[in-house]
């Protein structure tokens, strides 16, 4: 199965209308939950081998994707955390398989929204001092590598 990453702006007010387009295999998402595009694709990789492996900790790839963004256990709180709202105005997206064709009338892609230069580094409890002295690529590792560790952290 093909995995698909992007993000873009909001073409549309309607976030209802938005969300009825998330299923198990398409997921959409708050951009400040990602750091870069490498951190969507790992999250979604991460998600999909979770599924394949049995360890998963959801139900739907769509939600493990979440789960793996915001180094959360609890659905709920990644859901609050990663997920969108009226105050959306864009998203970035994972699709397990081709996108919703609905998609490109909702959303102009734009892949500078998941450039990691609106992290919310806030949610992941790291000292301000590690955050804010290292470069772009040293933060990534960071995120990424807590990230990979979601699945082996103890329940």
């Amino acid at each position: 199965m093909e995995i698909v990453v992007g993000s873009g702006s909001l073409r549309i007010q309607d976030i209802e209308k938005l969300k009825l387009l998330i299923s198990p295999n398409f997921a959409l998402i708050n951009p400040q939950c990602v750091c870069g595009s490498l951190h969507l694709k790992q999250a979604a990789f991460l998600a999909d081998k979770s599924h394949e492996g049995n360890y998963n900790l959801s139900k739907e790839r769509s939600t493990e994707v979440l789960l793996y963004l915001t180094f959360q256990r609890q659905i709920s709180k990644a859901i609050q955390i990663g997920g969108i709202d009226v105050n959306t105005k864009s998203v970035a997206w994972v699709s397990f398989g081709e996108p919703p064709l609905e998609l490109s009338d909702m959303v102009d892609t734009d892949e500078s929204i998941i450039s990691g230069n609106s992290f919310d580094y806030s949610n992941i409890n790291l000292e301000t001092s590690i955050v804010k002295n290292p470069s772009f690529e040293e933060k990534q590792k960071i995120i990424m590598a807590k990230t990979a560790t979601l699945s082996v952290q103890s329940r």
